[in-house]
């Protein structure tokens, strides 16, 4: 999967684990109650690791395994088979497999929620079956009464579009009803734009985000859009985008990650600036952007 999507996924099924449980639940055949504790799913020994797994606590058991997709990949349905057996092999089973499609670019004929091994006389002799969840196809309203973990999907579905900046602005106010923590809220509205990168432009994007009022109030939000995303003022609409070459979007990345820091800590150590400035990958840069809205000390900022 393609990153700093998978990235911003994993944080959200990390942070979130319950209420993606919950959500998916009934569609695999489970209770929408469903406990879950999440595992380490680096299966180093084959050299290969599962984006998220967790395992179910009673009254239901096994593992629920979740891999989402952003792009086309011929080896996707044979390496969900391969996942599957060795989280079984390591944990017990039975074992859920889900295939998250966050967009039809990701979708393939071969995925189909089975994959069938035959022998060439016809004689199947394995056969692995998964299910298959396209993200586009889903409704918007049960994914906006879902839990707050699964609200960035509601903008990835095809009846989103035309409508983004209203969806965006009723995520961010049933958070504020539910008197979300601001750095939570901030978290979700942070993934839930990145995740947007999937299939609308950075000017529909901004558009989308600039009608909402909760982004609009946030500082590192607008020292972010002035530091490195938008050439120009916004005033009602959105007079320039900063598209630039690879060198301006990481800087635009770094400046953004420091904005944050000094929003959130004061003044960044020298030591963490230099870091920061030497790393020249932007997928590295956005993840620790999204742990930099989380940690509870500087000093715990990974890159």
């Amino acid at each position: 999967m393609t990153k700093p999507f998978d990235t911003t996924l994993k944080d959200l099924l990390n942070v979130f684990a319950v209420d993606w449980a919950d959500w998916l639940g009934p569609r695999i055949g489970l209770s929408a109650d469903l406990e879950v504790e999440p595992l380490d799913v680096d299966l180093s020994t084959v050299q290969m690791s599962a984006d998220k797994a967790f395992r179910l606590r009673p009254p239901a058991e096994g593992i629920l395994h979740i891999e989402p997709q952003a792009s086309w990949d011929g080896g996707f349905p044979g390496r969900l088979l391969r996942y599957s057996a060795l989280l079984h092999d390591r944990y017990g089973g039975p074992v859920y497999s889900i295939a998250l499609l966050l967009r039809p670019e990701a979708n393939a004929l071969d995925i189909t929620g089975v994959v069938s091994r035959k022998r060439h006389d016809g004689h199947e002799y394995h056969r692995f079956e998964y299910f298959v969840v396209k993200v586009w196809e889903l409704h918007v309203e049960p994914l906006m009464a879902s839990g707050l973990g699964a609200l960035p999907l509601v903008l990835l579905t095809d009846e989103a579009e035309g409508r983004l900046g209203t969806l965006v602005d009723r995520i961010d106010e049933r958070m504020r009803a539910e008197h979300v923590p601001d750095a939570r809220r901030i978290f979700l509205l942070t993934c839930g734009y990145i995740q947007l990168g999937l299939r609308y432009t950075e000017v529909e994007i901004l558009h989308a985000y600039t009608r909402v009022r909760g982004m609009k109030e946030s500082s590192t939000y607008q020292a972010i859009l002035e530091e490195g995303r938008v050439e120009g003022e916004i005033k009602g609409e959105i007079k320039g985008i900063e598209k630039g070459q690879a060198i301006g979007l990481l800087k635009g990345e770094q400046n953004s990650l420091l904005i944050i820091l000094r929003d959130r800590f004061g003044e960044v150590p020298a030591e963490i600036e230099s870091r920061i400035l030497a790393v020249t990958e932007a997928a590295r840069l956005q993840h620790a952007i999204l742990r930099a809205i989380r940690i509870s000390s500087i000093d715990d900022l990974e890159l």
